[in-house]
């Protein structure tokens, strides 16, 4: 049973440790399940039939200590302000027995083991824990690490010390996991009147019909041992009689038959099951808040219109913030196409500009357009949604992470969209029918002047065939002047509209940086949408693994267990603090 409390916490911290790298968790959820205890008192021991274990549990001088030598029979524990489990732990257990592992956090210099050879209690670990009420706060830490490793606890009061609310504060912190048993020492001193008020008190704490038992600690009592003057069998302790003992009975040797009742191996296995069982139920409560972090599908569903409609806004604010320098940059490229005629010109005046250094001053320019200002408005943009989306109830980190680690590759990708963009404007500049007359154009600048050759052409040689039987046939000079202007005028028209025609590159160039913009913006958002995707894919596993890991069978019947034993257990912690509970009361 502690492996499996034990695999359990090592697996939920795995699991803890991997969704806090997504960004789902924090440190303070992984030191939330380290918190969780996986402690329980068959964990002390290597035998398969360990001993039941019994601790005492109570403020200063509430006499623990000459209870514990009445369960003895010899004066094992000693009595007094300074006696040393004011200060310590002390074991009582038989010399057969061994406690052989002690959790390494035990402050084994504050804890001595006292063996005895009484066969009576071989199946009982007696444990005298420090004052918890002391003013040493070390005492307190003591008995919070030995409080999972306990079976029963004996809650001793006194009849001027029962409302005393510091043993009540851990009995609700604690209470469902161990059985109780409650004694009024020094009843010799008391008054019914607080026996019933302490009963409803125990009441209030979730013990319907608890086991409280009075005894008297004076000398003469000590010497008997715990001889029981009333004679009282089980039957009578399960029927409830001893509420109706007076004030001066002593019910030690009752007290002493439930304890020996309890260390039957049975009775030990049902507690230790039931601890664990208890223990598992604390996990869950860790896990469930744990899962609440996790977020729901129907919160992930939510985030993809709320991305839609901020990024929407965000690239119109992108497109107005780049816009002001795309004609400077647009005239660079066309500035880098020259003609013949530009390229002749450019060389008689010595100042042609290389390919290469107008490459770098467009790339120079693009990289001032895609700037820093740039991505931090792109940043700014989606940090707003990652702070919008923690109002339906995600993670900021678990959104914040995965987008952490895709903004690097935005940068590069940009300047590859961006450069895509321009190209392709360019590669099919101005409108389809704009490059359809373009083309037209162009063939018509090689087939007109051509035509008008031809034409020229027929004309000398009709001539010239004709002049050989005519010789009044001749070509005057008007004809070569209209040849000349035929000529030219079939050249030079459609030569004038290619030209005037012809898509402008400065104008593709401008469209393409725009259009590179705007695939900048579809890129980071089909980014974000994988993510968002991802991240309810993401949530799923991780949900189905949290409930793998917290499927067990561990369960036990409270039911079936003994009506003794029941009476022991608190089934459910009150939801207010007991010590509220007030009743008229004399000591």
């Amino acid at each position: 049973m502690p492996d499996l409390l034990r695999q359990i916490q090592l697996d939920l911290k795995s699991w803890a440790i991997a969704a806090k790298e997504k960004g789902w968790l924090n440190e303070r959820d992984i030191q939330a399940i380290d918190a969780t205890t996986t402690a329980t008192p068959g964990a002390l021991f290597d035998q398969a039939n360990r001993p039941l274990v019994i601790g005492f549990f109570g403020g200063t001088g509430v006499g623990k200590s000459t209870l514990m030598n009445r369960f003895a029979g010899e004066d094992v524990a000693h009595a007094s302000a300074e006696r040393p489990t004011s200060r310590e732990i002390t074991l009582y257990v038989h010399e057969s027995v061994s406690v052989t592992k002690l959790p390494d956090e035990f402050p084994v210099q504050r804890m001595r083991t006292q063996r005895h050879q009484n066969n009576q209690y071989r199946s009982v670990l007696w444990i005298d824990m420090p004052d918890f009420d002391s003013v040493e706060q070390s005492n307190r830490e003591l008995v919070e690490l030995w409080m999972p490793h306990i079976d029963v606890i004996i809650y001793v009061v006194s009849p001027d010390r029962y409302r005393d609310d510091h043993g009540w504060r851990l009995l609700l912190e604690h209470g469902t996991e161990h059985a109780w048993v409650f004694v009024i020492n020094h009843w010799d001193r008391g008054d019914e009147r607080q026996r019933d008020d302490f009963r409803t008190m125990l009441n209030s704490a979730g013990l319907d019909n608890p086991h409280l038992f009075v005894t008297d600690s004076s000398e003469s009592n000590n010497s008997q041992s715990g001889h029981n003057p009333t004679n009282l069998d089980q039957g009578n302790l399960n029927q409830g009689n001893l509420n109706q003992i007076s004030k001066t009975t002593d019910e030690f040797s009752a007290l002493r038959e439930t304890i020996n009742q309890l260390a039957d191996q049975q009775l030990i296995e049902q507690l230790e099951s039931r601890g664990v069982v208890q223990r598992i139920n604390r996990i869950r409560e860790v896990t469930d808040s744990l899962r609440a972090k996790m977020s729901t599908p129907e919160q992930l569903q939510q985030l993809n219109p709320l991305w839609q409609s901020s990024w929407q806004t965000s690239t119109i604010e992108l497109t107005e913030t780049v816009d002001w320098k795309v004609p400077g940059i647009a005239k660079l490229y066309a500035e880098q196409e020259q003609g013949l005629l530009g390229s002749l010109y450019a060389k008689i005046r010595g100042r042609e500009t290389p390919i290469d250094s107008a490459s770098a001053t467009i790339q120079s320019a693009l990289e001032n357009l895609l700037d820093d200002t740039f991505y931090d408005r792109v940043n700014e943009s989606v940090d707003t949604f990652s702070q919008q989306a923690t109002g339906t109830g995600i993670a900021f980190a678990a959104i914040n992470h995965p987008i952490k680690h895709a903004r690097p590759e935005w940068r590069n990708r940009a300047r590859t969209h961006m450069q895509a963009a321009i190209e392709q404007s360019i590669a099919t500049p101005g409108t389809p029918l704009q490059r359809l007359m373009h083309r037209v154009l162009g063939w018509l600048c090689w087939l007109l002047p051509l035509a008008a050759m031809g034409w020229i052409g027929f004309r000398v040689i009709n001539v010239f065939r004709l002049g050989a039987n005519d010789p009044a046939a001749y070509l005057s000079s008007s004809f070569a002047v209209h040849s000349l202007l035929l000529l030219g005028l079939a050249w030079l028209v459609p030569t004038s509209l290619y030209v005037k025609l012809k898509p402008s590159r400065e104008k593709a160039a401008a469209r393409g940086i725009r259009q590179g913009v705007i695939k900048i913006t579809q890129y980071i958002d089909e980014q974000i949408q994988t993510i968002l995707q991802q991240l309810g894919v993401d949530q799923q596993q991780r949900v189905n693994e949290l409930d793998s890991i917290m499927t067990t069978g561990v369960q036990i019947d409270e039911h079936a267990l003994p009506e003794a034993l029941q009476r022991m257990l608190i089934q459910e912690p009150p939801a207010v603090p007991v010590i509220g509970v007030r009743a008229t009361t004399q000591s």
